[in-house]
């Protein structure tokens, strides 16, 4: 049987074609976005992959609006659970900020294939070949083809193919050095024949063929494959064979008996480990030339500079990998660099030096450690040409025979390394500029450079951005240098210590060292340290180390301008920024403060999050804000907050009047500040723009400089509609409560009125009705000592639809009469139809169908008059459901799929929440299982924005769904669970139909 057919519950097959197979059968997948979801989701196997990289590698550079590609992930996961029988969403789950799939031990034919390889190398290095053997064939069993091709074109899987070929051939030429090992010379002959033939250039392979005649008694056709492969490596890339492979040549000429001793047999089929034959001595190169033989003294041995590895590295797999997979690449005519950028203490240089020994043994003429000093405290940057004298030393050439002229120096450098097979790390460059005489021309070498700045200008450089390490991998390094057993059940403290460390290598390495060396102190103990501190970077310091120290010297090498934008930047409140935010900071035009945002990231002082939004590491963020408090004067600094505060005030009113035209008359317009603002350009402009800078608009709302001006409450009533339509009930409670207290304070009676009536909406979405109505009076007392009557009539609308919520009817008709009425006196048409809206809900609750459907269909013809788009799609939604009560189903949905289209467009998860809802319910009766898709639909978009009361309402229709496919065990949980947050609701009416499912009083 193949193994990637056995049988079992479950298995996922991507080793070839994608191959699902359930206890019940084959999964028949379907092409296109869900295929490529399962794939993307499959090779992050139980870790979250977020919606955006979904996104990407469903539609690549075509992908839809974000509310669209969201909204059609959520049908492609939905439609994967049903293939997969995963109703509940326990295999397939929604986490933000996206989605993760679980598999077991021995589901997924990659994990198995990958965990197969280290074991069957593991038991090689241990002398167990037959057990190699056997486990290596098994792992090159399971694949079915090239994997991914089946994808659709936008999926980049070309990159993961990559690197699994890569260790499909690393197993397959340990699992031949197995076979060598156990004796099967002949048997190993024609398959390493055809290998040889599909990878010319991979003398690993050519050497394990040499082996494989000799041991068979053909001695002479394996010397004619090292004289086929040096012609090949000469001709096509002006190198000789490698000195592994050279010197086993050697040692089958001597007819060298000891090459058939399994003992003798390497990994790779050549000689073991520091064995001579003959005169060959290893690391020689055949046809040196003159310049070497020439500068070279005659006793000159390879030589290795590199620091010691770090003992407890850990982490960075995918950027090692990477690294092993650039040097590893077929060989051309340039020598390979790799440029390792990244923040101070990110691990730059011990990433280099750690992949530097796992290579050193393919660079046998030497491996060459130099410190440029680019950004040593107390140094200044080693110049080039005594960077070249250190290399030129490190290779032989004597001290007497270095040229002054450092362009001489570089010709001479790259005389003698153009035969030789060398690794040299360049460490802390400041530029490329520094870097560039440095670089050998022989493509047998391989550089490694590091810098605190990307370098774009060193041509032919691969580029590798370092970033600070997972959560998971920075609590393993703190576990490693402390001691394993010093954080066991200590491991949430941990976690927050290397929190606080934004998860920087350096400031974890300087705590955990810390702790290492107070054996009566608990990671526990040193949290509470950390936390006392103001100033971590401050804090985060040895004898011979600090975080403080490392940022300092960054910011020492920047322009006065670049400074003071980096301060500037550091009293921003929110997470990220864009080049317009900082324009406001600082003052300046829009060119310039680009400009100036590229130095410093290119200086790895700013993080890019996406292109022209930035952000600070944790760390960099604390050491900003130190230096604005010591740099900037408390004027220049509030001056530099309102100018930014007045910029997102300004532009969150002009693109909520783009989106809610009706409603401007009710916003506040902050005049336009003096710095650019940004362009919107329709509705998908305005929404992208509120959407993008949402967090930090909260954060400008509540931050105390806001507080203590118009800022807070403005803020609050620009955001209000936004914030509710789109779902943001968590951020719109936490902006309203800051308003509501900024008000107070002030004596700003008017705003507080708006901001306890936003606050009391936001209270009513989140199901906390009885402070919704407290927030209601309050506000309704405010407008009436304004003498505000259309304030007081949007509150008499408000408070009649929270009574209606609470079952009490009779209260919110007579509210929504008054309203109704004092509208009409006002000719104000917009609030006729939220009031026309309400009193049809309140009809259909009293199962008056007949009297909601007249009001809802007023509601609809009066929305469509006043061009108020959003009440629309909620008057349709309400008229669905009303259509599906009087027992029109096919009316119903056809208007309710109108609902949720024009829901879906405008991103209105809410009414997406009540279409979806009332779809199910019509569907019901004919398609239970998708009545049942579409409420677990529902239910996430309700867990996603907080909505407490549709989510019960959502857990009593999937239990109806379970009901009518004839499981009433899982109905119940639904049921139970619905009630359960009915009670917590003190929605009584709603928690009595419950109750009769439930079959209780």
């Amino acid at each position: 049987m193949d193994p990637s057919e056995r049988p079992g519950p479950v298995r996922f097959n991507l080793l070839g074609p994608v191959h699902v197979t359930l206890p019940d059968g084959e999964v028949v997948l379907p092409s296109g976005g869900p295929r490529a979801v399962l794939v993307m989701l499959l090779v992050n196997a139980n870790r979250v992959v977020s919606a955006e990289q979904l996104a990407s590698a469903v539609w690549g550079e075509d992908r839809p609006s974000t509310a669209t590609a969201i909204a059609s992930l959520r049908n492609h996961v939905l439609r994967l659970r049903r293939m997969l029988g995963d109703d509940t969403g326990l295999r397939l789950r929604t986490v933000a900020p996206g989605y993760l799939i679980r598999t077991d031990p021995g589901e997924l034919d990659v994990e198995e294939f990958v965990e197969g390889c280290r074991l069957g190398a593991e038991q090689l290095r241990a002398g167990e070949a037959s057990a190699a053997r056997r486990t290596l064939s098994t792992a090159l069993d399971l694949w079915r083809g090239e994997p991914f091709t089946d994808l659709p074109p936008c999926v980049d899987g070309a990159a993961r193919a990559h690197q699994l070929d890569e260790t499909r051939m690393n197993a397959w030429q340990d699992r031949v050095g197995a076979d060598l090992r156990l004796g099967r010379h002949r048997e190993l002959v024609a398959e390493l024949r055809g290998l040889t033939r599909a990878h010319p250039l991979r003398e690993a392979l050519h050497g394990q063929l040499m082996l494989a005649l000799y041991g068979a008694d053909r001695q002479a056709e394996a010397l004619a494959v090292y004289q086929d492969l040096r012609k090949r490596l000469v001709a096509e890339l002006g190198v000789e064979p490698s000195a592994q492979v050279a010197d086993l040549q050697l040692r089958i000429l001597a007819a060298d008996p000891s090459l058939l001793d399994p003992a003798e047999q390497s990994e790779s089929g050549g000689t073991a480990p520091g064995r001579t034959a003959g005169t060959g001595r290893r690391g020689s190169r055949p046809g040196a030339g003159a310049a070497t033989t020439a500068n070279a003294p005659a006793g000159y041995a390879p030589r290795n500079s590199l620091p010691r590895d770090v003992a407890d590295f850990t982490g960075r797999g995918p950027e090692t990998d990477r690294l092993l997979a650039a040097a590893a690449a077929p060989a051309t005519s340039a020598v390979v660099i790799s440029a390792i950028d990244g923040m101070a203490g990110v691990g730059k240089t011990a990433l280099a030096v750690h992949v530097a020994h796992a290579l050193a043994d393919r660079y046998a003429d030497g491996q060459v450690f130099i410190d440029l000093h680019g950004f040593t405290p107390g140094q200044t940057p080693l110049e080039p040409g005594a960077a070249l004298a250190r290399l030129l030393r490190a290779v032989g050439v004597s001290e007497d025979a270095l040229p002054a002229d450092p362009e001489e120096r570089a010709l001479l450098w790259r005389s003698v390394a153009a035969d030789r097979r060398l690794l040299i790390v360049l460490d802390n460059a400041v530029d490329a500029a520094q870097v560039r005489l440095l670089l050998p021309g022989s493509p047998g070498c391989l550089v490694l450079v590091t810098s605190r700045r990307r370098m774009p200008a060193l041509a032919g450089a691969g580029a590798l951005s370092l970033d600070v390490l997972e959560p998971g991998t920075a609590v393993a390094l703190f576990g490693q240098i402390c001691g394993p057993d010093r954080i066991v059940g200590q491991e949430d403290a941990v976690a927050e210590i290397v929190r606080l460390c934004g998860h920087l290598p350096l400031a974890i390495r300087i705590t955990a060292a810390r702790l290492a060396h107070r054996g009566t102190w608990t990671p526990s103990h040193l949290l509470a340290r950390l936390r006392d501190r103001i100033s971590l970077p401050t804090e985060l310091r040895t004898q011979d180390q600090s975080v403080a120290a490392a940022f300092a010297v960054s910011y020492d090498a920047l322009a006065p301008d670049q400074q003071r934008l980096f301060r500037l930047a550091g009293l921003h409140p929110g997470d990220d920024f864009s080049a317009y935010a900082l324009a406001a900071l600082a003052d300046l035009p829009l060119t310039g403060t680009e400009d100036l945002v590229e130095e410093l990231h290119d200086h790895h002082l700013l993080i890019e999050r996406s292109p022209g939004r930035y952000t600070f590491h944790d760390l960099l963020r604390q050491h900003a804000r130190g230096l604005a408090r010591s740099e900037e004067t408390d004027a220049t600094g509030r001056a530099a907050l309102e100018r930014l505060f007045d910029y997102y005030g300004h532009t969150a009113a002009a693109a909520a009047d783009v989106l809610y035209p009706h409603e401007s008359h009710r916003r506040p317009h902050p005049p336009k500040p003096a710095t650019p603002t940004d362009p919107l350009h329709g509705e998908e402009s305005a929404r992208n723009w509120l959407d993008t800078e949402l967090t930090n608009l909260i954060a400008a709302g509540t931050h105390p400089v806001a507080a203590a001006t118009q800022h807070s409450s403005d803020l609050s009533a620009i955001l209000a509609r936004y914030l509710d339509h789109y779902g943001h009930y968590g951020k719109s409670l936490t902006l309203h409560t800051a308003a509501t207290e900024s008000t107070t304070v002030t004596g700003d009676l008017a705003g507080h009125a708006t901001a306890q009536t936003n606050l009391a909406g936001s209270y009513w979405l989140l199901g906390r009705y009885p402070e919704a109505i407290e927030c209601f009076q309050a506000a309704l007392l405010d407008f009436r000592n304004l003498a505000d009557q259309a304030g007081e009539r949007r509150v008499l609308t408000n408070l009649g639809a929270t009574y209606a919520q609470l079952g009490r009817h009779e209260e919110a008709i007579d509210h929504f009469t008054w309203a109704m009425a004092a509208y009409g006196a006002a000719g104000d048409r917009a609030g006729q139809v939220i009031v026309l809206n309400n009193l049809g809900a309140v009809c259909e609750r009293t199962e008056n169908f007949e009297q909601a459907a007249q009001y809802h269909r007023q509601a609809l013809e009066l929305a469509r008059e006043v061009g108020d788009h959003v009440t629309e799609g909620r008057a349709l939604a309400n008229l669905g459901m009303t259509l599906h009560h009087l027992g029109q189903p096919a009316e119903a949905a056809r208007v309710l799929h109108q609902a949720l289209a024009m829901a879906t467009r405008a991103g209105d998860r809410t009414r997406q929440i009540f279409a979806l809802n009332g779809l199910g319910d019509v569907e019901r009766a004919t398609d239970p299982a998708q009545a049942l898709a579409r409420h677990h639909q529902a239910r996430e978009i309700c867990a996603a924005i907080g909505d407490r009361f549709s989510l019960a309402a959502c857990h009593l229709r999937i239990g109806d769904d379970h009901q009518a496919m004839g499981d009433p065990g899982l109905a119940r949980e639904h049921w139970e669970q619905s009630a359960e947050l009915y009670t917590e609701l003190k929605a009584t009416s709603q928690l009595e139909t419950v109750r009769t499912r439930l079959g209780g009083p």
